[in-house]
């Protein structure tokens, strides 16, 4: 219970480090910035921000590197190193998610990824923004930003081989506003921060255990408060997400059935269709019916002898035949019918 008691209050005090220690997403500051100017050869452009002014370091061959020139070149750079793409190489879209995936929306972007693109979690390098939240309908709108590892992998090999790992991808696309994506590395300089970090927080859980030594029972007691408080607090928000997921994939299932129903049943739009193009211009009907594959058509006509063949000539009708003798109208221009036929289920 101390070891989490500690880990806890490490955490708190790494809170208190200043942000441009921590923070990887401060671009316009200072960093080193890398575009990639050809690609056979493989050339990258350097360029050094400082104080948000930049400078050019010059372009580089990484095929045939010269490590001295650019070691001497990224010598005294600090900051983020950000690489920049063609907005060709971005993907974007709009995702929807329950207002209640708001505590922690990566989670469920991860865990959903497969479903909402056609790549894993895993194939990209990806980062989200939140767009709006629709309280009315309990919607949360993100815009999430994806990357294919695989086209950047090349690069960023033949970077990490001349010493320059990138933390940020970034990229700009036409309509404005910039795109940055943030690479694993960003999360190794933070753990790298924590394990200097180290000697200090050993000192800090030193005097906090000779204070527990004499309130065990009250830190104990605090502890076990807190967590049932959090367990409690996030228990409505992962039962909303689980209910979304259930939804989610009765509708799909729903869909489904329709599919299956239309291949068993007949496609109802083909149907009518069919019979549009098939009946003559002075024929009407006054009555259709679909309903477990049969058809049934009343109305009247110049001539409904002709109706029969006419109807026969479509695959997707079958076995047209009348369902009730013919009469003739008052009038003695049209004759009253009554057929019936068969639909071809969808092959």
């Amino acid at each position: 219970m101390l070891n989490e008691f500690f880990t806890w209050w490490a955490e708190q005090m790494l809170q208190l480090v200043p942000a441009r220690l921590t923070s990887q997403n401060d671009a316009a500051a200072s960093a080193l910035l890398i575009e990639q100017v050809d690609s056979a050869p493989m050339r990258v452009a350097l360029t050094s921000r400082k104080n948000r002014r930049d400078r050019a370091l010059g372009q580089f061959d990484l095929e045939v590197p010269d490590l001295r020139a650019i070691q001497a070149a990224i010598r005294n750079q600090s900051g983020p190193v950000i690489l920049r793409l063609p907005v060709s190489s971005l993907l974007d879209r709009e995702v929807v998610l329950p207002l209640a995936a708001e505590r922690d929306p990566a989670r469920v972007l991860e865990y959903e990824m497969d479903r909402i693109t056609p790549f894993a979690a895993s194939e990209v390098f990806w980062a989200y923004t939140i767009q709006r939240r629709d309280r009315a309908r309990g919607r949360l709108h993100l815009r999430l930003s994806l990357i294919i590892r695989e086209s950047v992998r090349p690069l960023l090999t033949a970077l990490e081989q001349v010493g320059i790992v990138p933390t940020t991808l970034e990229a700009t696309p036409g309509e404005g506003g910039t795109r940055r994506i943030d690479l694993p590395q960003a999360g190794v300089r933070r753990g790298r921060l924590m394990r200097q970090a180290t000697p200090i927080m050993a000192g800090l859980c030193a005097v906090l255990a000779v204070a527990a030594v004499a309130l065990p029972f009250v830190l104990q007691s605090r502890e076990a408060n807190h967590v049932e408080a959090r367990i409690a607090a996030l228990r409505p928000q992962v039962d909303a997400v689980e209910a979304a997921r259930r939804r989610i994939a009765a509708s799909a299932a729903g869909v489904d059935v329709i599919a299956a129903e239309r291949t068993r049943l007949g496609d109802t739009l083909a149907v009518l269709a069919a019979i549009t193009d098939l009946l003559p211009d002075d024929t009407s009907l006054t009555d259709l019916t679909l309903r477990q594959g049969k058809l049934t058509l009343n109305g009247q006509g110049g001539s409904a002898a002709k109706l029969i063949g006419a109807l026969s000539t479509d695959s997707v009708i079958r076995n047209p035949d009348f369902s009730a003798p013919v009469t003739r109208v008052e009038n003695g221009h049209a004759d009253l019918f009554a057929i019936r036929a068969e639909v071809t289920p969808i092959k």
